[in-house]
């Protein structure tokens, strides 16, 4: 709103003191009522043209009010207050306080039109290049993890390739001297943690191989092994092939998926029975991502997930969840669902 306010006064102030000179100057006598019953032909130019500078910077502006709001308030709110002042300068050359002439006024205006432009464009594709530079980023870190956790189970499996031999050659004596003893012994000892030490490298890769967006599998294997880490149980559901819909941006996907796991390792980290299910899948038409965690709360009050923007807990909760919504609100194709009950938190998205 105070930027239509801010570019129509702007016009206003550079077309309104030029048509009140041009009419003064051609009819002296009748300017007075020529200007009154042109006055609304004179608005209508004036939106129009304001209508037009708004439309050329709609996608900056949007972006803007989407993102650059949210990362630079601070920013945003100083110029929201350099806008009022234009309000202010529409004002006081109706009804001085300070006196300014025609020329000043109109360059004033020209100023303001120019500055609230570039500074809508300029913040926007900044914010835009930061924001796919951290993306990027993360992807590349997510991506260089995902593959060293394979090159290291490469090695590992290599490794127990090279023993196996001579564990079979271990067994196979201690099976012809008939010593059962010693069977177990070499089982226990060599056999069963090489067996578990196996699984638990390859459980987590085996539930993403499914995932055929590479940026989104790099993402969640970092996220489970962040859960992992943090002692949290994970389970991962993704029994058919899944990639993300082409209507929705990989970078957008990410973050939202990014997102619903911080928070889910955040509140499950919290609880007394730490437990995150991740699962991707295809219903129908519709694309779901659910994720569920265990909470401290028998049952968590939704309302803080809703339109007060407030999270489970402060800080980055409320802010991660906050940028969900605005990240949605691009979407309005998606659907968001979240419920509560028996110490858990399910966040439902459906790509419609």
């Amino acid at each position: 709103m105070l930027f239509d306010i801010g570019i129509f006064y702007s016009v206003t102030a550079v077309l309104g003191p030029i048509i009140v000179a041009s009419v003064q100057s051609i009819t002296p006598t009748y300017a007075t009522p020529i200007l009154n019953y042109g006055l609304p032909i004179t608005y209508l130019i004036e939106i129009i043209i304001t209508l037009a500078i708004i439309k050329k910077i709609q996608l900056a502006l949007n972006y803007y009010t989407k993102t650059v709001l949210v990362q630079a308030p601070l920013l945003v709110w100083s110029f929201n207050i350099f806008l009022f002042f234009r309000v202010f300068l529409g004002i006081n050359y109706v009804n001085p306080i300070i006196k300014v002439s025609a020329p000043v006024y109109i360059l004033n205006g020209l100023l303001y039109i120019i500055i609230i432009v570039l500074f809508t464009q300029v913040t926007a594709q900044f914010y835009r290049y930061k924001n796919l530079t951290i993306s990027k980023s993360a992807e590349l870190t997510n991506l260089q993890a995902y593959t060293s956790h394979i090159e290291t189970m490469y090695d590992d499996l290599r490794r127990f390739r090279h023993d196996y031999k001579n564990v079979l050659l271990s067994l196979e004596g201690a099976v012809s001297s008939g010593n059962i003893k010693e069977v177990q012994d070499i089982f226990q000892r060599v056999v069963k943690p090489t067996n578990t030490n196996l699984d638990d490298q390859t459980a987590v890769l085996s539930h993403l191989e499914n995932i055929e967006n590479i940026e989104i599998k790099s993402l969640v294997y970092n996220k489970i092994m962040t859960a992992i880490n943090d002692h949290i149980d994970v389970s991962i559901e993704v029994v058919e092939p899944f990639k993300i819909s082409p209507k929705v941006k990989i970078t957008d996907a990410v973050r939202i998926i990014a997102i619903l796991f911080d928070n889910a390792i955040n509140a499950a980290k919290k609880a007394s029975t730490k437990e995150i299910n991740f699962s991707l899948f295809t219903k129908g038409s519709a694309q779901y991502i659910v994720i569920r965690n265990s909470t401290v709360e028998e049952k968590v009050d939704l309302h803080m997930l809703d339109g007060n923007f407030k999270g489970i807990s402060s800080g980055k909760h409320s802010l991660g969840l906050r940028n969900l919504r605005i990240i949605l609100a691009s979407y309005p194709f998606i659907q968001h669902n979240s419920q509560s009950g028996n110490h858990s938190v399910t966040q439902e998205i459906i790509i419609h």
